[in-house]
Protein backbone atom coordinates (compact mmCIF):
# COMPACT_ATOMS: atom_id res chain seq x y z
CA UNK A 1 0.00 0.00 0.00
CA UNK A 2 2.82 2.35 0.48
CA UNK A 3 4.12 1.55 -2.82
CA UNK A 4 0.52 2.97 -4.51
CA UNK A 5 0.41 5.89 -2.76
CA UNK A 6 4.18 6.93 -3.76
CA UNK A 7 3.24 5.96 -7.65
CA UNK A 8 0.50 8.48 -7.11
CA UNK A 9 2.78 11.18 -6.57
CA UNK A 10 5.12 10.15 -9.30
CA UNK A 11 5.74 12.93 -12.31
CA UNK A 12 6.79 11.61 -15.84
CA UNK A 13 7.77 15.35 -16.07
CA UNK A 14 10.33 14.63 -12.88
CA UNK A 15 11.65 11.82 -14.62
CA UNK A 16 12.82 13.16 -17.38
CA UNK A 17 14.53 16.63 -15.75
CA UNK A 18 16.68 13.79 -13.68
CA UNK A 19 18.40 12.61 -16.58
CA UNK A 20 20.06 9.30 -15.77
CA UNK A 21 19.00 9.42 -12.14
CA UNK A 22 15.70 7.45 -12.40
CA UNK A 23 13.77 5.48 -10.63
CA UNK A 24 14.85 1.46 -10.93
CA UNK A 25 11.22 0.72 -9.84
CA UNK A 26 9.63 2.34 -12.53
CA UNK A 27 6.22 0.86 -13.79
CA UNK A 28 5.29 2.13 -16.98
CA UNK A 29 1.70 0.94 -17.38
CA UNK A 30 1.11 2.17 -13.89
CA UNK A 31 2.00 5.99 -14.95
CA UNK A 32 0.14 5.37 -18.33
CA UNK A 33 -2.99 4.60 -15.87
CA UNK A 34 -2.72 7.33 -13.71
CA UNK A 35 -2.14 9.75 -16.45
CA UNK A 36 -5.28 8.85 -17.92
CA UNK A 37 -7.12 9.41 -14.73
CA UNK A 38 -6.17 12.58 -13.97
CA UNK A 39 -6.91 14.00 -17.74
CA UNK A 40 -10.15 12.66 -18.93
CA UNK A 41 -10.07 11.88 -22.92
CA UNK A 42 -11.27 14.65 -25.02
CA UNK A 43 -14.00 14.42 -27.70
CA UNK A 44 -11.77 13.31 -30.92
CA UNK A 45 -13.66 15.04 -34.19
CA UNK A 46 -12.66 12.32 -36.18
CA UNK A 47 -14.35 9.55 -34.62
CA UNK A 48 -16.34 6.87 -36.99
CA UNK A 49 -19.34 8.08 -38.29
CA UNK A 50 -22.03 5.46 -37.56
CA UNK A 51 -22.78 3.39 -40.52
CA UNK A 52 -26.68 3.40 -41.10
CA UNK A 53 -26.46 7.38 -40.78
CA UNK A 54 -23.41 7.47 -43.43
CA UNK A 55 -25.68 5.09 -46.12
CA UNK A 56 -28.99 7.33 -45.48
CA UNK A 57 -26.87 10.60 -46.42
CA UNK A 58 -25.49 9.03 -49.68
CA UNK A 59 -28.65 8.01 -50.72
CA UNK A 60 -30.22 11.46 -50.35
CA UNK A 61 -27.14 12.36 -52.33
CA UNK A 62 -27.46 10.16 -55.08
CA UNK A 63 -31.23 11.36 -55.27
CA UNK A 64 -30.39 15.14 -55.20
CA UNK A 65 -27.40 14.04 -58.30
CA UNK A 66 -30.16 12.26 -60.20
CA UNK A 67 -33.23 14.75 -59.75
CA UNK A 68 -30.83 17.67 -61.01
CA UNK A 69 -29.75 15.73 -64.28
CA UNK A 70 -33.79 15.29 -64.72
CA UNK A 71 -34.06 18.73 -64.29
CA UNK A 72 -31.97 19.67 -66.84
CA UNK A 73 -32.40 17.15 -69.49
CA UNK A 74 -36.58 18.23 -69.85
CA UNK A 75 -35.74 21.47 -69.41
CA UNK A 76 -37.78 21.97 -66.11
CA UNK A 77 -38.01 24.53 -63.55
CA UNK A 78 -38.10 23.40 -60.11
CA UNK A 79 -41.51 24.61 -59.64
CA UNK A 80 -42.40 22.65 -63.01
CA UNK A 81 -41.24 19.56 -61.28
CA UNK A 82 -43.13 20.17 -58.42
CA UNK A 83 -46.46 20.38 -60.14
CA UNK A 84 -45.61 17.36 -62.59
CA UNK A 85 -44.92 15.16 -59.62
CA UNK A 86 -47.61 16.75 -56.93
CA UNK A 87 -49.77 18.23 -58.72
CA UNK A 88 -50.62 22.17 -58.98
CA UNK A 89 -52.13 25.19 -60.54
CA UNK A 90 -49.69 27.33 -61.32
CA UNK A 91 -47.17 24.66 -62.38
CA UNK A 92 -49.53 22.74 -64.62
CA UNK A 93 -50.22 26.43 -66.30
CA UNK A 94 -46.89 26.95 -66.66
CA UNK A 95 -46.27 23.34 -68.79
CA UNK A 96 -49.39 23.71 -70.92
CA UNK A 97 -47.89 27.21 -72.09
CA UNK A 98 -44.81 25.97 -73.73
CA UNK A 99 -45.36 25.98 -77.26
CA UNK A 100 -44.42 22.32 -78.49
CA UNK A 101 -41.91 22.58 -81.64
CA UNK A 102 -42.56 20.60 -85.09
CA UNK A 103 -42.32 21.00 -88.75
CA UNK A 104 -44.95 22.22 -90.94
CA UNK A 105 -45.44 19.80 -94.05
CA UNK A 106 -44.30 22.04 -97.11
CA UNK A 107 -47.97 22.64 -98.72
CA UNK A 108 -47.44 21.05 -102.73
CA UNK A 109 -48.01 23.90 -105.75
CA UNK A 110 -51.29 24.03 -107.11
CA UNK A 111 -51.36 25.03 -110.83
CA UNK A 112 -52.76 28.03 -111.49
CA UNK A 113 -56.47 28.58 -112.16
CA UNK A 114 -57.60 29.61 -115.49
CA UNK A 115 -59.31 33.19 -115.02
CA UNK A 116 -63.07 32.79 -115.71
CA UNK A 117 -64.35 34.51 -119.11
CA UNK A 118 -65.28 38.07 -118.68
CA UNK A 119 -69.18 38.41 -118.44
CA UNK A 120 -68.86 42.56 -119.01
CA UNK A 121 -67.06 41.69 -122.23
CA UNK A 122 -69.71 39.11 -123.49
CA UNK A 123 -72.74 41.30 -123.10
CA UNK A 124 -70.14 44.27 -124.65
CA UNK A 125 -69.84 41.86 -127.91
CA UNK A 126 -73.57 41.05 -127.63
CA UNK A 127 -74.36 44.58 -127.62
CA UNK A 128 -72.12 45.23 -130.52
CA UNK A 129 -73.73 42.67 -132.73
CA UNK A 130 -76.92 44.11 -131.66
CA UNK A 131 -75.75 47.72 -133.21
CA UNK A 132 -74.50 45.88 -136.14
CA UNK A 133 -77.81 44.40 -137.07
CA UNK A 134 -79.75 47.77 -136.16
CA UNK A 135 -77.05 49.37 -139.02
CA UNK A 136 -77.81 46.93 -141.59
CA UNK A 137 -73.93 45.99 -141.33
CA UNK A 138 -74.79 41.97 -140.19
CA UNK A 139 -74.17 40.20 -144.01
CA UNK A 140 -70.49 41.71 -144.30
CA UNK A 141 -68.08 39.86 -142.53
CA UNK A 142 -68.67 36.72 -140.48
CA UNK A 143 -68.80 36.58 -137.07
CA UNK A 144 -65.34 36.01 -136.37
CA UNK A 145 -64.31 39.41 -138.72
CA UNK A 146 -66.99 41.34 -136.13
CA UNK A 147 -65.84 39.94 -133.08
CA UNK A 148 -62.08 40.97 -134.25
CA UNK A 149 -63.40 44.65 -135.43
CA UNK A 150 -65.16 44.38 -131.41
CA UNK A 151 -61.83 43.82 -130.19
CA UNK A 152 -59.73 46.31 -132.03
CA UNK A 153 -61.81 49.28 -131.12
CA UNK A 154 -63.43 49.64 -134.46
CA UNK A 155 -66.61 52.09 -134.05
CA UNK A 156 -69.96 51.17 -135.17
CA UNK A 157 -69.77 55.01 -135.88
CA UNK A 158 -66.29 54.53 -138.17
CA UNK A 159 -68.14 51.21 -139.58
CA UNK A 160 -71.20 53.49 -141.28
CA UNK A 161 -69.25 56.12 -142.30
CA UNK A 162 -66.97 53.34 -144.38
CA UNK A 163 -70.07 51.62 -145.50
CA UNK A 164 -72.00 54.83 -146.42
CA UNK A 165 -69.22 55.67 -148.65
CA UNK A 166 -68.76 52.27 -150.10
CA UNK A 167 -65.68 51.49 -148.88
CA UNK A 168 -66.96 48.38 -146.92
CA UNK A 169 -66.85 46.11 -150.32
CA UNK A 170 -63.73 47.18 -151.00
CA UNK A 171 -61.41 46.45 -147.71
CA UNK A 172 -61.80 43.24 -145.92
CA UNK A 173 -62.06 43.38 -141.83
CA UNK A 174 -58.10 43.30 -141.08
CA UNK A 175 -58.01 46.38 -143.40
CA UNK A 176 -60.54 48.05 -141.81
CA UNK A 177 -58.78 47.31 -138.50
CA UNK A 178 -55.68 49.05 -139.92
CA UNK A 179 -57.29 51.79 -141.59
CA UNK A 180 -59.03 52.71 -137.73
CA UNK A 181 -56.20 52.36 -135.84
CA UNK A 182 -53.82 54.46 -138.63
CA UNK A 183 -55.90 57.06 -138.08
CA UNK A 184 -56.91 57.11 -141.55
CA UNK A 185 -59.68 59.83 -141.98
CA UNK A 186 -62.61 59.30 -144.55
CA UNK A 187 -61.51 62.92 -145.87
CA UNK A 188 -58.07 61.24 -147.30
CA UNK A 189 -60.24 57.95 -148.61
CA UNK A 190 -62.52 60.07 -150.50
CA UNK A 191 -59.74 62.05 -151.79
CA UNK A 192 -57.91 58.95 -152.83
CA UNK A 193 -60.87 57.53 -154.24
CA UNK A 194 -62.02 60.88 -156.15
CA UNK A 195 -58.05 60.63 -157.95
CA UNK A 196 -58.50 57.02 -158.60
CA UNK A 197 -55.73 56.01 -156.54
CA UNK A 198 -58.05 53.75 -153.56
CA UNK A 199 -57.91 50.79 -156.10
CA UNK A 200 -54.22 51.40 -156.87
CA UNK A 201 -52.73 50.60 -153.48
CA UNK A 202 -52.89 48.52 -150.93
CA UNK A 203 -54.52 49.47 -147.05
CA UNK A 204 -50.76 49.41 -145.97
CA UNK A 205 -49.81 51.66 -148.63
CA UNK A 206 -52.97 54.32 -148.05
CA UNK A 207 -51.84 53.79 -143.93
CA UNK A 208 -48.35 54.72 -145.13
CA UNK A 209 -48.94 57.50 -147.46
CA UNK A 210 -51.91 59.13 -144.87
CA UNK A 211 -48.98 58.93 -142.31
CA UNK A 212 -46.39 60.13 -143.91
CA UNK A 213 -48.34 63.24 -145.11
CA UNK A 214 -48.68 62.48 -148.49
CA UNK A 215 -51.20 64.77 -150.95
CA UNK A 216 -52.77 63.70 -153.26
CA UNK A 217 -51.35 66.78 -155.49
CA UNK A 218 -47.87 65.09 -155.64
CA UNK A 219 -49.53 61.87 -156.47
CA UNK A 220 -51.19 63.50 -159.76
CA UNK A 221 -47.65 65.01 -160.19
CA UNK A 222 -45.97 61.63 -160.17
CA UNK A 223 -48.86 59.94 -161.98
CA UNK A 224 -49.18 62.32 -165.11
CA UNK A 225 -45.41 61.95 -165.83
CA UNK A 226 -45.57 58.05 -165.07
CA UNK A 227 -43.66 57.84 -162.06
CA UNK A 228 -46.09 56.44 -159.48
CA UNK A 229 -45.98 52.83 -160.94
CA UNK A 230 -42.15 53.11 -161.45
CA UNK A 231 -41.79 53.87 -157.29
CA UNK A 232 -43.41 51.93 -154.55
CA UNK A 233 -44.97 53.61 -151.44
CA UNK A 234 -42.67 53.82 -149.46
CA UNK A 235 -40.26 55.51 -152.08
CA UNK A 236 -43.08 57.66 -153.18
CA UNK A 237 -43.29 58.35 -148.95
CA UNK A 238 -39.50 58.96 -149.40
CA UNK A 239 -39.56 61.51 -152.30
CA UNK A 240 -41.93 63.24 -151.00
CA UNK A 241 -40.72 63.74 -147.49
CA UNK A 242 -37.33 64.45 -148.88
CA UNK A 243 -38.30 67.20 -151.28
CA UNK A 244 -37.45 65.74 -154.46
CA UNK A 245 -39.64 67.50 -156.98
CA UNK A 246 -40.89 65.69 -160.33
CA UNK A 247 -38.53 68.59 -162.18
CA UNK A 248 -35.62 66.95 -161.01
CA UNK A 249 -37.49 63.23 -161.59
CA UNK A 250 -37.99 64.35 -164.99
CA UNK A 251 -34.37 65.52 -165.59
CA UNK A 252 -32.80 62.26 -164.25
CA UNK A 253 -35.58 60.23 -166.47
CA UNK A 254 -34.63 62.51 -169.71
CA UNK A 255 -30.99 61.22 -169.64
CA UNK A 256 -31.59 57.73 -168.45
CA UNK A 257 -30.37 58.71 -164.40
CA UNK A 258 -33.87 57.18 -163.37
CA UNK A 259 -33.34 53.43 -163.31
CA UNK A 260 -29.59 53.96 -162.49
CA UNK A 261 -30.64 54.96 -158.83
CA UNK A 262 -32.76 53.74 -156.33
CA UNK A 263 -35.20 56.30 -154.32
CA UNK A 264 -32.86 56.81 -151.68
CA UNK A 265 -30.24 57.50 -153.78
CA UNK A 266 -32.14 60.09 -155.89
CA UNK A 267 -32.89 61.65 -152.25
CA UNK A 268 -29.43 61.80 -151.60
CA UNK A 269 -28.03 63.97 -154.92
CA UNK A 270 -31.20 65.86 -154.44
CA UNK A 271 -30.92 67.09 -150.92
CA UNK A 272 -26.78 66.99 -151.79
CA UNK A 273 -26.82 69.53 -155.03
CA UNK A 274 -26.22 66.98 -157.52
CA UNK A 275 -26.86 68.47 -160.89
CA UNK A 276 -27.93 66.41 -163.85
CA UNK A 277 -25.07 68.18 -165.68
CA UNK A 278 -22.77 67.05 -163.01
CA UNK A 279 -23.85 63.27 -163.63
CA UNK A 280 -23.56 63.88 -167.21
CA UNK A 281 -19.78 64.91 -166.83
CA UNK A 282 -18.82 62.10 -164.85
CA UNK A 283 -20.37 59.53 -167.30
CA UNK A 284 -18.94 61.59 -170.37
CA UNK A 285 -15.43 60.93 -168.40
CA UNK A 286 -16.63 56.82 -168.19
CA UNK A 287 -16.94 57.61 -164.18
CA UNK A 288 -20.02 57.36 -163.53
CA UNK A 289 -20.34 53.48 -164.55
CA UNK A 290 -19.70 51.49 -161.22
CA UNK A 291 -20.30 54.58 -158.42
CA UNK A 292 -23.09 54.58 -155.96
CA UNK A 293 -24.65 57.31 -155.41
CA UNK A 294 -22.65 58.46 -152.12
CA UNK A 295 -19.43 58.17 -154.33
CA UNK A 296 -21.24 60.64 -156.60
CA UNK A 297 -22.05 62.62 -153.37
CA UNK A 298 -18.36 62.87 -152.36
CA UNK A 299 -17.08 63.57 -155.37
CA UNK A 300 -19.47 66.44 -156.32
CA UNK A 301 -18.32 67.54 -152.66
CA UNK A 302 -14.84 67.62 -153.08
CA UNK A 303 -15.53 70.08 -156.30
CA UNK A 304 -18.24 72.19 -154.70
Amino acid sequence: MSNKGKYKQYKFENDLDRGDDHDPDFDLDEYIRQQSMDHPRSTDIHAPVDEETSQFKNAILMFLVFAAAFLWANDWSPTQAWGSIFGGEEASTEVTSTTPSFTIPAIPDFPDIAPLPSLSTEAGFVDYLREINEAGLDDIYSSSGYSALYQSGVTIEYLTQLNEAGYLDKFSYSAIIGLFNGGVSLDYLNSLNESGYIDQFSYSAIIGLYNGGVTTEYLDALNENGYIDTFSYSGIIGLFNGGVTVDYLDQLAENGYLDTFSYSGIIGMYNSGVTVEFLNQLAENNLLEGMSYTDVIVVFNADN
